[in-house]
C-alpha cells in the first residue's frame, strides 16, 4: 500500500511564488553586471549594408554596440540539444549569433551593452541600419511561388516520405475519404519571457550560463562548440521556469549573452520583453494538410495518406525533423495497418516555427481526428464506435516503433468517457435544441491521441542519478531535472519520499546543472516522470540495500533479518533494535570510512503508448461567429499517477491551450512582415472563458519500466484538445470546415457560404 504516490501535494516552491520570494533569471543581479537591449531587423527579408552606432556610443553608461559588421560570425543550430544528434544532418548550423542576412522583422542585427536596461534600450534605438531590400514571402502561396527564393533557391526546403506498414488485401473494396485542414501560427504565450544571464572569468576560461531552460547539455554543447571552449569550461544552470510549452527547448538569449559576456569580460543579462518574445523568438509553425483513408464499411481503417506542407518560418531550425517525427504517433493510439506521410517544407520570412508542446503530435492527431469525423459521416456510424473500432489494445502492437503497447487503456476511456459525458443523451438533446432554435447551435465533439514516454526506439534513452545520504540520516539526491513550474520535482521528491519512507522535507533535490548533476538529454518527448523518475526510485532502492548492508554489518546481524517501518530499521524477532538513518549513516561514517551512497543509471527498452480521450460540448452563436465551450471531459490513462493534483492541473492547462487553438488563437503578419507583437491582438483562451474542465485519471494500466508503472502526462494533454473542440463545432452546424482557429470571421463566412 502506497503512502506518498497518488496523494495530492503542491509544487515545491509554491510558498516562495505565492509570496513573491521565488527569484526568476530577470530577477537575477551581479556586480559590474551589463544589461543587454538587441538591435532587431525591421525589415522581412535582405541585407544589412551598414550599421552607425556613433550615437549609441556617445550616451553615457554604454559599454559597447555588438553586431554583424563588427563581430566574430557565430553560427549555430538553436535546436541542437545533443552533442551529436541522431539525424544531425537535420539540423544545420544555419542561424549567427548577429545576421547580416536577415530573414524576417525582428532577426538579430546587433546589440547594445550597457549599465543599465534602461539605457541599453535607448541606445539601441539610436543605431541606425541601412539595408538592401530583398523580395519576400508570407504565406504558403508567396513561398511555393518562391517569391523569396534567392538565385538557386528552391521553394521547397526538404520533402520526404515514410511508410510504414504492408497495404491490405481488401483495399481495394474499402470506402475513400479525404479531408483537408489549415492550421495556424501559435505563440506559447509563457508568463515568463525569454532570459539569460551569463558571466565570462578569463582567468579560468570558464563560461556560466544561467536560464529557464530545458536542456542544460544541449546549451553547453551549443556555445562550447560555437565559441570553440571545452565542455568542462561551460557551465550552464537550469533556472526556475515560469512556464514553457516548449517555448525555451530552443536556443534564442543564451547565445548572445554568452558573446557578449566573453567579450566584454563581464556578467551580462539579456531579457526579452513580451513583444521581442512574440515576435523576435518562435512559434509553432502553420501547417496544411490533405488525408486520405480508406475504410472497411465496418469502420475498420485499413489505409491512411497524409500529405502535409509545413512552414517552418525564416529558419528551418527543428523544421526538418518537425514534419516527421509526429507520424509515428499516428500509431501509438489507432491500429493502423498500412500509413502513408508525404511532407514538403517551406520557409518563408516570417517568425521562425519551432517546438511547441507535443512537438507536431496535436497538431497531426488534429488532422486524423477532422479524417475520421468526415469517415463517420459516410460510414453512417457514431463518432465514438468509429474510435472504439480502431483503437489499440492491450497486448498490440505500435508498428512504426515495433514495440508491445503493453496494458493500455484508451478503449476504457472511450467507455467511460461516454458514459461520464452522456454522449448518446447529449446528441439527443443537442439535436432537439438546434431544431428549436435559429441563432444558436450546439454540437459534442470527441477525438483521441497518443504521445510516448522517452526517446526509445528512436535512440537508446537512460538517465542517471546519484543519492547520498547526509549524518544526520537526511539525504541529498542529484539528478539533471527540467522542471517547467508544474511540478516535477515535487513529483521526483514524492517517489524517493516512498521508496526511502522518507518525509519529503528531509530530501534535497535540486535542478540540472551541468557542473554538478549528471549527463542528461533533458526535457523532451514527455521523457522527465519515466526516464528521470524512473532512474530516481530504482537509486532510491539501491539506497535501501546500501542501508541494510550497513546496519547489518552495525549490528552484526544477517541483512534477511532486517527490515524498513517509517524511516526506522528493525530486527525481526527483537523488538529493542531501532536504528534510525541517522544512526546508521553516523556509524557507516565512524566505522566503514565512507556515506551511504547510491549510483544508478536507467536505461529503457520500452516505450508503452500514453492515450487520451476527450469529449467536447459547444454552443455556437450563428449571427456573431462566437462559440462556448460549455462542458469539457478529458480521460487519460497515465498508468500510475505520482501526484494527481499535477496529472489534473497539467491536462487543465493543456485544454485552455488546446481551446484557444481551436477557436482564438493565430499568430498573423501585416502586409509588410510584422508579426503580432501584443497579447492585446492575440487573443488567448482565459480560464474564465471555459467551464470547469473535468478531467479523469485511468490508472489500471501500468507502465512495465515506469515509476510504480507511470505514464507520461506533460504533452499527451494538448494532442486531442483542439480535434474535439473543432469537431463539436462542426458538428453543431453541420459542416465541415478545416481551417483552425474557428474564430468569428471564419464561422460567419461558413455559414454564409452554406447559405449562398
Amino acid at each position: 500500500m502506497m503512502k506518498v504516490i497518488g496523494t495530492g501535494n503542491p509544487i515545491h516552491d509554491a510558498k516562495g511564488k505565492v509570496t513573491g520570494r521565488t527569484h526568476y533569471t530577470a530577477d537575477l543581479t551581479m556586480p559590474n553586471m551589463a544589461h543587454i537591449a538587441m538591435i532587431f531587423s525591421t525589415i522581412p527579408h535582405g541585407r544589412v549594408v551598414s550599421v552607425d552606432a556613433s550615437r549609441a556610443l556617445a550616451l553615457e553608461g554604454v559599454y559597447g554596440v555588438f553586431h554583424c559588421l563588427n563581430s566574430p560570425d557565430y553560427c549555430y543550430n538553436r535546436y541542437r540539444s545533443q552533442f551529436s544528434n541522431p539525424g544531425s544532418q537535420m539540423l544545420p548550423n544555419e542561424e549567427h549569433v548577429f545576421h547580416s542576412y536577415v530573414r524576417f522583422v525582428g532577426d538579430r542585427v546587433g546589440a547594445v551593452a550597457a549599465r543599465d536596461e534602461e539605457t541599453a534600450r535607448r541606445a539601441a534605438a539610436l543605431v541606425k541600419v541601412e539595408y538592401e531590400e530583398l523580395p519576400y514571402a508570407l504565406n504558403f502561396e508567396d513561398a511555393l511561388a518562391g517569391k523569396h527564393c534567392l538565385e538557386g533557391e528552391s521553394p521547397i526546403v526538404d520533402e520526404g516520405t515514410i511508410t510504414v506498414g504492408e497495404p491490405q488485401p481488401d483495399e481495394a473494396e474499402g470506402i475513400v475519404v479525404t479531408s483537408h485542414s489549415e492550421l495556424s501560427r501559435l505563440h506559447h504565450a509563457a508568463m515568463e519571457t525569454h532570459a539569460c544571464v551569463a558571466q565570462y572569468d578569463p582567468s579560468t576560461g570558464m563560461l556560466t550560463v544561467e536560464s529557464p531552460n530545458q536542456a542544460v547539455f544541449g546549451i553547453r554543447t551549443v556555445l562550447a562548440d560555437m565559441l570553440g571552449l571545452p565542455y568542462n569550461r561551460v557551465r550552464v544552470i537550469k533556472a526556475t521556469m515560469g512556464g514553457s510549452f516548449g517555448g525555451k527547448q530552443e536556443w534564442i538569449v543564451e547565445p548572445v549573452a554568452a558573446v557578449l559576456a566573453k567579450e566584454l569580460n563581464r556578467p551580462v543579462k539579456l531579457v526579452y520583453d513580451r513583444m521581442e518574445t512574440m515576435r523576435s523568438a518562435y512559434c509553432r509553425g502553420a501547417m496544411r494538410g490533405d488525408l486520405r483513408g480508406v475504410f472497411r464499411k465496418d469502420g475498420t481503417i485499413l489505409r491512411l495518406d497524409m500529405d502535409i506542407l509545413y512552414d517552418a518560418g525564416a529558419y528551418i531550425s527543428s523544421g526538418r525533423d518537425y514534419m516527421r517525427a509526429p507520424f509515428g504517433k499516428m500509431f501509438r493510439c489507432y491500429r493502423v495497418p498500412y500509413g502513408n506521410l508525404h511532407a514538403r517544407l517551406v520557409s518563408t520570412n516570417t517568425t521562425p516555427g519551432g517546438s511547441f508542446r507535443s512537438w507536431g503530435v496535436a497538431e497531426y492527431y488534429t488532422l486524423l481526428e477532422h479524417l475520421l469525423e468526415n469517415a463517420a459521416k459516410a460510414l453512417n456510424m457514431d463518432p465514438v464506435e468509429l474510435r472504439l473500432k480502431n483503437v489499440l489494445h492491450p497486448g498490440e502492437y505500435d508498428i512504426k516503433m515495433n514495440l508491445p503497447v503493453e496494458d493500455t487503456r484508451i478503449e476504457e476511456c472511450l467507455l467511460r468517457g461516454r458514459e461520464k459525458f452522456r454522449w448518446a443523451e447529449r446528441l439527443e438533446e443537442d439535436k432537439a435544441f438546434n431544431a428549436a432554435n435559429h441563432r444558436y447551435k450546439r454540437g459534442c465533439g470527441v477525438a483521441c491521441g497518443g504521445h510516448t514516454n522517452t526517446y526509445y526506439t528512436r535512440f537508446r534513452d537512460f538517465a542517471q542519478a546519484e543519492l547520498r545520504m547526509g549524518d544526520d540520516g537526511t539525504v541529498q539526491a542529484c539528478a539533471s531535472i527540467h522542471d517547467h513550474g508544474c511540478g516535477s520535482v515535487q513529483a521526483f521528491k514524492m517517489i524517493l519520499s516512498e521508496v526511502l519512507e522518507l518525509p519529503m522535507d528531509q530530501i534535497r533535490l535540486e535542478e540540472a546543472d551541468t557542473a554538478v548533476t549528471p549527463y542528461d538529454y533533458g526535457c523532451y518527448s514527455s521523457r522527465s516522470t519515466f526516464m528521470v523518475g524512473g532512474v530516481l526510485m530504482r537509486c532510491a532502492q539501491k539506497l535501501r540495500g546500501e542501508l541494510l548492508s550497513a546496519a547489518a554489518q552495525m549490528l552484526d546481524a544477517p541483512q534477511e533479518e532486517l527490515y524498513f517501518q517509517q524511516a526506522v530499521i528493525h530486527r525481526k524477532d527483537h523488538p529493542e533494535v531501532a536504528l534510525t538513518y541517522k544512526d546508521v549513516s553516523q556509524w557507516s561514517i565512524l566505522n566503514l570510512c565512507h556515506e551511504i551512497f547510491a549510483r544508478e543509471t536507467f536505461e529503457t527498452h520500452s516505450n508503452p503508448i500514453t492515450t487520451g480521450a476527450h469529449f467536447a460540448h459547444v454552443e455556437v452563436d450563428t449571427w456573431t461567429g462566437l462559440t462556448k465551450v460549455l462542458d469539457y471531459l478529458a480521460l487519460h490513462d497515465v498508468g500510475q499517477a505520482i501526484n494527481p493534483a499535477m496529472c489534473i492541473a497539467q491536462t487543465q492547462g493543456a485544454v485552455q491551450m488546446g481551446c484557444g487553438a481551436a477557436l482564438r488563437e493565430q499568430y498573423t503578419f501585416s502586409p509588410d512582415g510584422r508579426g503580432v507583437a501584443s497579447l492585446s491582438k492575440y487573443h488567448l483562451m482565459n480560464a474564465p472563458d471555459l467551464p470547469e474542465i473535468q478531467v479523469e485519471l485511468i490508472q489500471d494500466g501500468p507502465s512495465k519500466d515506469g515509476p510504480f508503472g507511470a505514464k507520461s502526462i506533460g504533452e499527451i494533454g494538448m494532442v486531442p484538445v483542439a480535434a474535439a473542440v473543432s469537431g463539436a463545432v462542426n458538428r453543431a452546424l453541420d459542416a465541415d470546415l478545416g481551417v483552425l482557429p474557428m474564430d468569428p470571421d471564419r464561422i460567419l463566412e461558413c455559414i454564409a457560404r452554406r447559405e449562398a
